[in-house]
């Protein structure tokens, strides 16, 4: 069950991992459209991209503290 549990936990951070490179490219991509002078439909999607940036935030925030809880769940059961 160990085995199992542990494997879920690289999954997860895996996950992190992906999530937080996504956040990070998204949010660097939507700040590069607010270079120079930008029109009206850059800044819309310059700032969609900001709210899926801090979605992706919100779910590195929310993942990180899945795997902390999981990490203490096999710390007490062994």
């Amino acid at each position: 069950m160990a085995d199992k549990e542990a494997e879920r936990i690289k999954f997860e951070t895996e996950m992190l991992k992906l999530t937080a490179a996504i956040a990070t490219i998204t949010g660097g991509g939507s700040l590069s459209l607010l270079l120079g002078n930008p029109p009206l439909e850059r800044a819309i999607l310059a700032g969609i991209g900001l709210l899926v940036t801090l979605g992706l935030t919100v779910a590195v925030w929310w993942q990180r503290r899945y795997i902390r809880r999981l990490i203490e769940h096999i710390g007490e059961h062994q």
